[in-house]
């Protein structure tokens, strides 16, 4: 099984033109949180921005523009109706998401969105409607779990990106079966879907039906609340920049987890945080920019 090396991520980047502007870069669409979980909106949309996405677009619910446009100010904000709970509906989310999956380079779904049947029936009509490529996330993924075979009909380019419960309820297999042979879940479900995977995880790994490949980057202290959603939103942003769908998963697992290295490195694996590691993306841009330009 290969494993991924910095030399081949950077090379993935082009050098940006002197006369380049934001339209080069994607217009990607971010649809996520809820009123209970903004956090994985603010660190998938963060994310997404320090990765170099051109143009991005968060549809959430009501309260979450409030709370982190003024933190987040290169965002654009949709809101969307919900329930009593606080949970994005189906309801009117259509005509107003409609304009942007049809301009949109690549969108995210699901990130700290909830499962309900409102947001399932939500996830559905993205993938049917978008023309692009599609980063399936967190709870995103548990609203396709039941039908995973959704993929087949949409004919759509689908990143899923399962951590081991999520793999264990898309696969119908115990989390420990997946931890016992990962290579193997892998290859099998990706045999059986026309996605790409990324099952993530101490040496996460990325599968087509064709190839597979180890990330070697990354760390314990990355084991925590928040650093999936910060994948996600790297991910989406690199798909969103004219990746294909492996190239985006394999530069996302690795730049993850090298930025996870640094900012290790800085707070410690003990008390580093996925906001921390997205502290750390300017520098691990940098250092990949270095190194594509002496090559």
């Amino acid at each position: 099984m290969h494993t991924l090396t910095f030399s081949e991520i950077a090379a993935l980047f082009p050098k940006r033109r002197q006369d380049a502007q934001k339209g080069d870069f994607g217009k990607l669409l971010c649809i996520t949180g809820s009123r209970n979980m903004p956090g994985a909106c603010a660190l998938s949309t963060h994310a997404a921005l320090r990765s170099g996405a051109g143009l991005v677009t968060v549809f959430t619910t009501p309260e979450n523009p409030m709370r982190l446009a003024s933190t987040i100010p290169e965002a654009m904000w949709l809101s969307g109706a919900t329930d009593n709970a606080g949970f994005l509906t189906d309801e009117k989310s259509h005509a107003l998401l409609l304009p942007h999956l049809q301009k949109s380079n690549a969108v995210l779904i699901g990130c700290g969105m909830g499962l309900t049947e409102e947001t399932r029936k939500l996830t559905h009509w993205v993938l049917s409607h978008a023309s692009c490529p599609v980063v399936v996330d967190a709870d995103g993924l548990n609203a396709i779990a039941s039908s995973i075979d959704i993929e087949r009909w949409t004919g759509k380019e689908l990143i899923l990106t399962p951590h081991p419960g999520e793999m264990a309820r898309l696969s119908g297999k115990l989390i420990a079966q997946i931890q016992q042979a990962r290579e193997e879940t892998a290859k099998s479900f990706v045999n059986r879907h026309a996605v790409t995977l990324v099952l993530k995880g101490a040496g996460t790994l990325v599968a087509q039906r064709d190839r597979i490949c180890q990330n070697p980057t990354g760390n314990p202290g990355m084991s925590r609340g928040g650093s999936g959603d910060t994948l996600a939103g790297m991910i989406a942003a690199f798909a969103a920049q004219g990746l294909s769908g492996w190239n985006a998963a394999c530069a996302g697992v690795y730049l993850h987890g090298l930025a996870g290295d640094l900012a290790a490195a800085q707070y410690s694996q003990q008390a580093m945080l996925p906001s921390d590691l997205i502290a750390c993306l300017p520098q691990v841009f940098s250092e990949l920019e270095q190194l594509r330009d002496r090559a």
